[in-house]
């Protein structure tokens, strides 16, 4: 059986009564004794405080004794302390305090017994027990389960089972954005079991050009909703988050909720649709400007055609009208054989000059042939 000697004590507890009773009774055994308000407040204790035991409580705000418990059961310096659940619902609640990693538990009761009940506990402490007694729960035997906590035990667990079934991130801060509850999608979301997430400061999941003005919005906060992430891009890790945070104030305390909603597919979708957009505007314009070069193409092809028709026209005009003389001219023309007149359709005999220039639009210059001028004037053949 190993004996450990016992200088430090820490105590959690929201109640100051308790808190202030527990430590001067500690101090008066001889301990050394810390005192905290809440999970939050033990967990920054521990920074310069390693005690041998810690008493905790299991109802508090920022951070329960439960989740308190598996955090300091993770963090390497607290490896060999001693856990104590020291809760006035242990009755009710039946906890079963080995699975959150206490070493013993403690049920609040009237001042004179829990003084016997942590001396037991301090002894187990030091002598490392590990016999039956070890296990059980010290002072249930002294209450009488009461309705009304178990209904409000209820009620918080059916609201803790509600929140780690939403697919959204939901997540409660202090103030000063230390994070003190995280649903599973958290958890998940922030890429680390909730042991590991409680206590941190919600801006150190962002990037590092972010993480300011996430610190500017817990500042700026009231009761008003408000929602980030759609104009101004958010992310954490790899995903793009819709961020939504609002400031509660009750008559015991004030935080911060915040609510993160997974809109990194949505982004993606966008985008694509807006790059299909794009790419659509884009073949729209290429195939107008293909039509309008297209028809501007067969614009010049109708006027080109135009005027090879036109021509055609003229040409076809021009051989008909040759034709129509070249037929004025041919089949067989009466013509007298001693004067050579040629008799026309009507009847008429015409000169053949004036025939073939009325025809053939041919004009006629008149002289004579040197067989006719010798036949017609033989002087001046003679005189030549």
């Amino acid at each position: 059986m190993e004996t450990k000697k016992i200088r430090k004590i820490l105590v959690v507890d929201n109640n100051p009564v308790i808190l202030r009773l527990m430590s001067h009774m500690l101090e008066e055994m001889g301990y050394e004794v810390a005192a905290a308000v809440d999970g939050l407040n033990a967990l920054k204790t521990l920074d310069n405080f390693i005690p041998e035991v810690i008493f905790i409580d299991l109802v508090m705000p920022k951070i329960g004794g439960e989740k308190l418990c598996r955090i300091i059961r993770g963090l390497p310096k607290m490896k060999n302390v001693f856990l104590v659940i020291f809760s006035g619902i242990a009755a009710e609640e039946q906890i079963d305090f080995r699975k959150i990693g206490a070493d013993a538990c403690i049920a609040k009761g009237p001042f004179s017994e829990i003084r016997e009940h942590v001396k037991k506990v301090l002894a187990m402490a030091a002598n490392r027990l590990t016999s039956p007694i070890s296990r059980k729960i010290f002072g249930p035997e002294s209450f009488f389960e009461r309705e009304i906590t178990k209904e409000l035990l209820y009620t918080k667990k059916h609201f803790e089972i509600a929140l780690n079934r939403i697919s959204d991130a939901f997540l409660e801060l202090t103030h000063e954005g230390k994070i003190v509850y995280a649903n599973i999608a958290a958890s998940k979301m922030l890429g680390q079991p909730e042991e590991k997430v409680l206590s941190q400061c919600f801006d150190h999941f962002f990037p590092e050009n972010q993480q300011p003005y996430i610190r500017d919005l817990l500042v700026q906060l009231d009761d008003e909703l408000i929602t980030v992430g759609e104009e101004k891009s958010l992310f954490i890790k790899d995903r793009q988050i819709l961020l939504n945070m609002v400031a509660v104030n009750d008559l015991s305390q004030s935080f911060i909720i915040a609510v993160i909603h997974d809109i990194t597919e949505r982004k993606q979708n966008e985008s694509n649709m807006v790059k299909q957009q794009e790419e659509l505007e884009r073949l729209v314009a290429e195939r107008t400007l293909d039509l309008l070069e297209a028809n501007t193409k067969l614009q010049r092809d109708i006027i080109e055609r135009k005027k090879l028709y036109d021509q055609r026209e003229e040409l076809i005009h021009e051989l008909e009208n040759a034709l129509a003389k070249v037929k004025t001219l041919s089949g067989f023309l009466p013509i007298c054989s001693s004067c050579k007149k040629i008799r026309d359709d009507k009847g008429y005999w015409q000169q053949l000059e004036a025939y073939l220039a009325k025809h053939s639009g041919a004009e006629f210059s008149h002289s004579i042939c040197p067989e006719c001028s010798q036949k017609l004037y033989p002087e001046l053949e003679d005189e030549e």
